[in-house]
């Protein structure tokens, strides 16, 4: 005994009685958000077909759910209840079905039939048929003919048939044998909330890599509905336990000799070579070579090369190479050359080469780069750059560091660059609202010097060159690089303190050995906005001369150095600065 019907007339939200006011002009978006606060369901569908923001109306509507989805969308939808969510499909084509059930013996039962295009009566190739309860599935050939072997029987299995752009079908076979029908408790299954059909792995370079073209062609059938099992194993995506329906099968426990591909794992999924799963991963994962998941995963996530995830990321994911995102990371992310999360990241990034992602809550470590959008209360530790186009919380960087913002701490080893950076560190600061200035100043050793200061309203750097006045002598030239902070900034007045250390250099431009370092409080009379005058007392200890015979131990003076012995000495330095 064959009974056709179309999937979802009887479900229980879409047969709810519902009562909806008239709209004169409104969204579809808008209507489906006030059956979502009315009906507490969820609607999904692929974005890029039903416009949410296509002007609708309306009249006042009393009674079921599927009836005004029917009326306000078109018959050209269909759509169908699995759990919260009503999913819409573009189905504009019907089709019919005929069947056919054979019992070669009494363990065996054979579904064999033709699927054809109801207004045209051309077969239907590729088309899903598939029992949930059993987990077997097959496709239709060109001539629209399939065969669906039964090995456990029942009195009646619900045979279901999909195809894309086409109108879902099932078909109630009743079995001509008499079978007890025991308490067996009804198969879970549910379906994946962000699933878009344009957007799933199966359809990516992944999909098109592992993947056969038939069980691709039976992921676009089948949508985001899946199945649960306990376990399943595999050689390949090919051969696994739950054969052609394995693409949307949850699992518990998951074994793939070389390779797999599933619905998704709730447990544990160990792979040879490479796991894919087209929704998503909770427990852990693990494989020789790269794991690959559709939907979000939820746990620990290891691979030998490479990491993939369609979307977002709640634990631990590591690879020997690299970690992929497209949605947010909340946890950890470790690789041995990089990560890349096109969403957000709250935690650690560490990698060997490079650090990515949109925004950023936590830490980012990377042994070259780290790059983010957008890193407030973030720190981004780099071997060579940290960048972030917005605001950050720290950068250290070997070489260099560069955002918008800096709200703490600025270190790198030769240049900074931010519009704002209060506590900059390098050799150059450049800081488009902070300090930048030029002074010539001379002081108690007759250094006539050329003074750069870079930084933010805070910190700066120093950056020096000098030029002896007197002439008989081997320190000719000096080069001087230092650290200061502002301590008062007035409109007339302002007080700094500096650190410094200068290296000497002879006549023709040889280092010498021997250096001097300096701690000096530079008061400042400003003559106008870019003008200022400066006197500064300062503390120093000089190294003595080269090839001086010594005068005996470090020695303290109040004014300038003993070259003959290393001193520690007063002295001073006055100039003019100019604010650039």
């Amino acid at each position: 005994m064959l009974c056709s019907f179309h999937w979802g007339r009887a479900q229980q939200k879409l047969a709810t009685e519902i009562r909806m006011p008239a709209f004169a002009a409104t969204t579809v978006g808008d209507v489906f958000q006030v059956l979502k606060e009315k009906q507490d369901v969820l609607f999904s569908f692929n974005g890029n077909i039903l416009q949410t923001d296509s002007v609708i109306h309306t009249q006042a509507y009393q009674g079921n759910l599927y009836d005004y989805l029917d009326r306000i969308l078109g018959k050209e939808y269909s759509f169908k209840e699995l759990g919260r969510h009503i999913i819409i499909q573009y189905t504009p084509q019907r089709m019919s079905v005929d069947f056919e059930v054979k019992t070669p013996n009494k363990n065996k039962v054979v579904i064999s039939g033709y699927i054809k295009n109801i207004r045209t009566n051309n077969p239907i190739s590729n088309a899903s048929i598939f029992d949930r309860s059993a987990l077997l599935s097959t496709l239709t050939d060109q001539n629209g003919y399939f065969e669906l072997d039964v090995k456990k029987k029942s009195n009646l299995i619900a045979v279901n048939v999909s195809k894309e752009t086409f109108r879902d079908t099932s078909v109630m076979v009743i079995f001509p044998i008499e079978a007890r029908v025991g308490d067996k408790k009804k198969r879970e299954y549910g379906y994946f909330e962000g699933y878009e059909e344009d957007h799933g792995l199966y359809r990516s370079f992944w999909g098109r890599v592992f993947l056969s073209p038939a069980q691709r062609i039976q992921s676009m059938n089948l949508g985001g509905m899946f199945l649960y099992s306990p376990y399943q194993i595999s050689m390949t995506p090919g051969l696994s336990t739950h054969g052609f329906i394995r693409s949307q099968i949850v699992n518990k426990f998951s074994i793939n000799i070389i390779g797999g591909a599933t619905a998704g794992v709730k447990g544990v999924e160990l792979g040879g070579v490479f796991n894919m799963n087209q929704y998503d991963m909770q427990g852990m994962q693990m494989a020789g070579v790269f794991n690959a998941v559709g939907g979000n995963v939820r746990g620990v996530q290891l691979a030998g090369v490479g990491n993939r995830v369609f979307e977002g990321i709640k634990g631990l994911q590591m690879a020997g190479v690299f970690n992929g995102a497209r949605g947010n990371v909340s946890g950890i992310q470790i690789a041995g050359v990089g990560n890349h999360v096109a969403g957000g990241v709250k935690g650690l990034q560490l990698a060997g080469v490079f650090d990515k992602a949109d925004t950023v809550r936590g830490v980012q470590i990377a042994g070259v780069v780290n790059m983010a959008n957008e890193a407030s209360g973030t720190t981004q530790i780099a071997g060579i750059l940290n960048a972030s186009q917005s605001t950050v919380g720290s950068q250290i960087a070997g070489i260099a560091n560069k955002a918008k913002k800096v709200k703490g701490l600025q270190l790198a080893g030769i240049i900074n660059i931010a519009d704002s950076s209060d506590y900059p560190i390098g050799l150059l600061n450049l800081i488009k609202n902070g300090e930048k200035s030029l002074a010539l100043a001379i002081n108690e050793e007759s250094y006539l010097g050329l003074q750069f200061r870079s930084g933010g309203r805070v910190l700066y750097s120093i950056l020096s060159i000098n030029v002896a006045l007197e002439g008989n002598r081997p320190d000719r030239y000096a080069f001087e690089v230092g650290l200061g902070a502002v301590l008062l900034n007035r409109s007339k007045f302002s007080l700094r303190t500096e650190i410094a250390t200068r290296n000497l250099l002879t006549e023709k431009f040889k280092m010498l050995d021997n250096h001097q370092s300096s701690l000096r409080v530079i008061p400042g009379f400003k003559l106008s906005d870019r003008i200022s005058i400066f006197a500064a007392p300062s503390l120093n200890y000089a190294e003595r001369d080269e090839n001086t015979i010594s005068g005996g131990s470090t020695v303290w003076k109040v004014w300038r150095r003993d070259r003959t012995r290393n001193t520690f000495y007063g002295g001073g330095m006055a100039g003019l600065m100019l604010k650039l």
